[in-house]
């Protein structure tokens, strides 16, 4: 049997949250890191016997487009998965949804699904520090829950129920941009998931292409890249009234195959 992780975190939030649910259900994960471009990078193939841990933030309450476009590379096989949809606080609203119905069309079983709770990868003092040390508790229990439900329910099924309608998302108005410090390294776009970056001027940013993931920000060796002052702070006081009240993981574990 392989265990493997395929994982979309631009900023690391979503990784951790993987890595200690992960770290509940079985030693040694192969990881995947879906935030990379996958040029000339050949996706795995897994089978009945497999087991897969599907990980991705919530922007905007959706799952990200490239997501479901690097999954599609992947032959699921029939191997069953385990969702987790990494949120920052306020709600992750329809993106188990998305990772549920991109894991049928690849081919995987889901079999348990995770809500979990990052750092938000915008407004910053929004769920500050977490997943912390309550979190990954939680999170290594329920890999624990999930692990005996592989061993003993091999024929185990998450049932979500159908949503005629998901919650529109056409990406934020808000798109990092160099200032006068970037010194053209280029190492924003070298990590860009969706090269909205030119190579050959990293100052600039393809504002149809970018997603507002906020790795060019957090990897800028001289914090060149930034969002425009006055609307992340708009965005701050907006989020910091609707996200005060503290979320805590939760867990969805599949149930027996009707015969």
């Amino acid at each position: 049997m392989r265990t493997i992780a395929l994982c979309f975190s631009p900023t690391g939030g979503t990784r951790r949250a993987a890595e200690l649910l992960a770290g509940g259900i079985a030693d040694g994960f192969e990881w995947i890191d879906l935030s990379l471009t996958l040029r000339g990078r050949a996706m795995p193939s897994l089978t009945e016997e497999d087991v897969a841990l599907i990980a991705a933030p919530s922007f905007g309450g959706r799952m990200p487009e490239p997501v479901a476009a690097r999954l599609r590379d992947v032959q699921g096989g029939g191997a069953r998965a385990v969702l987790l949809s990494v949120y920052g606080n306020r709600s992750d609203d329809d993106t188990l949804f998305d990772l549920r119905d991109a894991a049928v069309s690849s081919g995987f079983t889901p079999v348990a699904a995770v809500r979990a709770i990052a750092e938000h990868s915008i407004v910053r003092q929004v769920a500050s520090g977490r997943p912390d040390a309550r979190d990954e508790d939680v999170l290594r229990g329920f890999g624990r829950q999930i692990a005996d439900l592989l061993q003993n329910v091999p024929d185990a099924k998450l049932d979500l129920p159908q949503k005629d309608f998901l919650r529109p998302y056409g990406g934020l108005p808000l798109h990092p941009k160099a200032g006068k410090a970037c010194t053209g390294c280029g190492k924003c776009a070298s990590l860009c998931p969706v090269g909205a970056i030119p190579r050959d001027d990293p100052s600039l940013t393809d504002e149809r292409a970018c997603i507002t993931c906020m790795r060019c920000v957090r990897i800028c060796p001289v914090h060149a890249r930034r969002l425009p002052t006055l609307l992340l702070t708009l965005a701050g006081r907006k989020l910091k009234k609707r996200c005060a009240e503290r979320r805590e993981p939760e867990l969805i574990l599949g149930g027996h195959t009707a015969k």
